[in-house]
């Protein structure tokens, strides 16, 4: 058997090996410590595409709003901003795929006011627009325009009022049918002052404009873009706008609330907002927020905003989750009165 002669430490060995040592444990060290500043790295939001669930086809307000705002986080953050639109039952089969999405803040959907209304006509809703999501930003709103045929002769809500309280049921409103926002807020306004003028569902918003402008209708609470040429022709006339403010389109248009001062009325306009699937990362949420607010500031949105008859608006999201709610019962409250809730 061979032995080997035992090493024996000197100095120089002893020294190099603690700088092997030493080496070691600040490699590790550094692995350690540079673990988290990769993973924060990663996490960076966002890191890949987003989507925009638009639950309407294409062409219509929310789809173009969608796009534009899409295009100007693309141009801000380097990642491509997908729009899919998912249309059907009244909004709902987009809503609900974004409420079911992964909460990581990967998947948005511009809602309107049928997010609140639609499942308020139900006991047993295919989703909670409380629970399921969380607001982002509301972005802009659209005053419904109370349009009257010009042959009445009515130039107030004031003559409205009186006209339709001494005859009443003789006049009649288009509406494009239950748990719709030219519903809600015409029977809201009728119960504020307590008219009664009844209801005619239509499928087709261009048939509801023909029959008033023909005087087969009487009124029509319809948004700014589908009636301004009439109105500018003289086709139709505006008696207010159903908001809290005058709209920029027709600023000698009166708003409602100046009209009606009823304990309890408020009107509601039609809106956009970005929500998100409930649980969503509070940074993402406020990363996103701010790309959309600064992306409403940008000329494009600023442009589309303006052929949509639209004005920006700028609410936290605390607000904007408290209009929701309210919105909400109060959709639902309405469709127990008109026996419309299932």
């Amino acid at each position: 058997m061979i032995h080997k002669p035992s090493q024996r430490a000197t100095p120089q060995t002893d020294l190099h090996r603690r700088r092997v040592l030493g080496m070691s444990v600040a490699l590790g060290a550094g692995l350690a410590i540079g673990a988290p500043s990769l993973g924060r790295a990663q996490a960076a939001f966002p890191s890949r595409p987003i989507r925009i669930v638009v639950p309407y086809s294409a062409g219509t307000g929310s789809d173009l709003l969608a796009r534009t705002v899409g295009q100007s986080i693309t141009e801000k953050t380097g990642h491509t901003v997908v729009v899919e639109n998912r249309e059907g039952g009244g909004s709902l089969i987009g809503t609900q795929a974004v409420a079911t999405a992964a909460p990581d803040g990967y998947t948005l959907l511009i809602a309107a006011n049928p997010v609140v209304i639609v499942p308020g006509q139900s006991s047993k809703p295919a989703y909670d627009p409380i629970r399921d999501f969380v607001a982002v930003a509301k972005v802009g709103v659209i005053p419904l325009v109370l349009a009257v045929n010009p042959g009445l002769n009515l130039n107030s809500v004031k003559d409205l009022v009186a006209y339709a309280k001494a005859n009443p049921g003789k006049l009649s409103y288009g509406s494009s049918g239950p748990g719709t926002i030219s519903q809600q807020e015409m029977e809201l306004f009728k119960a504020a002052v307590g008219i009664d003028i009844p209801e005619i569902p239509y499928k087709s918003t261009a048939q509801a404009m023909t029959d008033l402008i023909g005087g087969t209708l009487a009124l029509f609470p319809v948004v700014v873009p589908l009636v301004a040429q009439h109105l500018q022709s003289g086709r139709a006339k505006a008696l207010a706008v159903f908001d809290k403010r005058r709209s920029p389109s027709f600023p000698n248009v009166p708003a409602i609330s100046e009209e009606v001062t009823v304990a309890g009325y408020e009107p509601t306009p039609v809106w956009y907002g970005f929500i998100a699937p409930a649980r969503t990362p509070n940074d993402a949420v406020n990363i996103l927020s701010t790309l959309i607010q600064n992306a409403m500031n940008t000329p494009e949105v600023q442009t589309r905003l303006t052929a949509l008859g639209a004005q920006p608006i700028r609410v936290s999201n605390e607000q904007f989750a408290a209009d929701l709610k309210s919105e909400y019962e109060k959709a639902s409250q309405l469709a127990r009165r008109l026996g419309t809730f299932k």
